[in-house]
């Protein structure tokens, strides 16, 4: 079976894998990323790790985002450039050790979450967050990446699911919503949609899923959930390994096809739906003809075509937190603010321009590695600025990987925001009232 490796011995073998990938990941488009920085400073303020450690009262230049991505542009001067090759040809070249590394762990992993915001303030737009994924990927095929995420990934390679969810808990956690809530969930039936929800929703939020059953009813669709399509995260992409993120994918296609879907719709979960929507198409360009459409985009598409009505108002005022994957990466800005406006008595939004709302810091894997609590709690603090502007405490999400890591952070900072599912509102809004 597929497994991630991880290391302790960290040599000069490790260093010469690790320089070999960057090499091999360096195309065209990688180059001109890498040609392109002017060292301008923008990206420092966009970026949230950043922000926080300044919001403390500390300036550190290495989590600007062009910093994060220095190695690697150094690995490419050296290979590509003449007055690299001069340099290393003079002994002056590229010299990685375990302390470099380890540094590029705590870079890539722990004081990044790959939102995409320095890529959007960015005046050459470079994608940053490109660069970060092959320094993910370079650790990652060396065993340096971080233990927690290796052994959630093995979890989902080995039992289906990070947090350990086999078809036999998948079901008894099925059974226990649709009794619960009262709501029917199909299983297995051959349908036109088919709803994979994330293990996180089916263990730490099951009424979201609930909420998704009654949402779906309501709407009169024919659709299913699947024993061998049954999570919908993917913690290959964290780890920027193509080889596991196909492998986990593989079993969506398959569990899609058996059931002779047409649509899958991509439960509360960011990278989820990046992983569903822009990766899968990229690794089975032959077989994966299925469209995907996030739950946010699937209930704006339904209350656009009249097929759900929102009855009433649910909450008073709110706001909102987008999801970097789903929102600025994937598009999916407009729908949940339309949403929140037929919800909310006073939906007060946190920014001017949606794109540049700020991740939760838990994102890209960062809220499952315990050694990088420190600066997602920094980052939280840039989180905390933007909701304390608004003065609202009811901050509306959707992606449970959103809500688990500011849960957390709010809980260590003794905050009282309450951080509440979209699905779940529309689910109690479709309830009773006046049509």
């Amino acid at each position: 079976m597929m497994k991630v490796e991880k290391t302790e011995e960290i040599g000069e073998r490790e260093a010469r894998l690790f320089y070999e990938f960057c090499v091999a990941s360096i195309n065209a488009e990688v180059a001109a990323y890498l040609e392109s920085c002017v060292r301008c400073g923008l990206c420092a303020e966009a970026c949230l790790f950043y922000m926080g450690e300044n919001i403390s009262g500390k300036i550190d230049p290495t989590l600007t985002p062009a910093y994060k991505a220095d190695l690697l542009r150094e690995i490419y001067k050296e290979n590509f450039t003449l007055w690299g090759r001069i340099k290393k040809t003079l002994g002056m070249g590229v010299k990685i050790d375990e302390k470099e590394l380890k540094e590029q762990v705590k870079l890539a992993f722990y004081t990044c979450t790959m939102c995409d915001r320095c890529t959007k303030v960015c005046p050459m737009g470079i994608d940053t967050p490109r660069l970060v994924g092959i320094v993910r990927g370079a650790l990652t095929s060396v065993g340096m990446a971080p233990k927690d995420l290796v052994d959630a990934t093995n979890t989902a390679l080995e039992k289906g699911s990070p947090l350990g969810v086999d078809v036999t808990t998948f079901l008894q956690r099925i059974e226990f919503i649709s009794e619960e809530w009262e709501v029917e969930i199909p299983v297995d039936q051959k349908a036109e949609w088919l709803y994979i929800p994330s293990s996180i929703e089916l263990m730490k939020f099951p009424s979201s899923v609930a909420a998704a059953a009654k949402v779906f009813h309501h709407a009169g669709i024919n659709w299913t959930v699947s024993t061998v399509a049954h999570e919908a995260t993917n913690f290959g992409l964290f780890l920027q390994d193509r080889e596991v993120s196909k492998e986990l994918l593989r079993r969506v296609l398959r569990g899609a096809k058996e059931l002779e879907v047409k649509t899958i719709i991509a439960p509360e979960c960011g990278h989820a739906y990046q992983s569903m929507r822009f990766v899968a198409p990229n690794l089975f360009p032959s077989e994966w003809d299925l469209k995907v459409l996030n739950i946010v985009e699937f209930i704006y598409l339904m209350l656009e075509e009249g097929r759900l009505h929102i009855k009433k108002k649910v909450v008073d005022r709110i706001t909102l937190h987008d999801s970097c994957q789903i929102g600025r990466r994937g598009g999916v800005l407009k729908e949940p603010r339309y949403i929140l406006k037929l919800l909310a008595e006073n939906f007060v939004d946190s920014v001017d321009m949606p794109e540049k709302n700020i991740c939760c810091g838990g994102g890209g894997g960062v809220v499952v590695v315990r050694d990088a609590d420190y600066h997602r709690q920094k980052a939280f603090l840039t989180k905390a600025e933007l909701f304390d502007k608004t003065g609202v405490k009811n901050v509306a999400c959707y992606c449970a990987n959103c809500m688990l890591a500011l849960n957390k952070s709010a809980q260590e900072f003794n905050r009282d925001y309450k951080f509440i599912s979209i699905v779940e509102l529309v689910a109690d809004a479709l309830e009773g009232g006046e049509s």
